[in-house]
């Protein structure tokens, strides 16, 4: 499992954007996502969750993710296609 510094330090997001509900009922999204954070594979990752027929929202056969995940989601891909510093080579 994924510790919360290390999401923290690689999403550098806010603690009130913290994924809380993606760490407790879907860690295997959380760590993809930090996985991928740096890596232009994420662009994709994120429009597979957030597609009505994606992984997020076209699961109908399990529901899909409840709201709450769904806004996490949503908020960690917007930060996602932020502009910031590329990393240091």
């Amino acid at each position: 499992m994924i510790s919360r510094e290390t999401v923290m330090q690689t999403l550098k997001c806010f603690p009130n954007q913290y994924p809380q509900m993606l760490e407790e009922k879907f860690p295997h999204v959380l760590e993809k996502i930090v996985k991928l954070w740096n890596s232009p594979d994420g662009e994709a990752y994120f429009n597979d969750l957030l597609q009505p027929n994606g992984r997020g929202g076209g699961r109908f056969d399990r529901g899909g993710f409840p709201e709450k995940a769904w806004h996490e989601i949503l908020q960690l891909s917007q930060l996602y296609r932020k502009p910031r510093p590329k990393p240091a080579r």
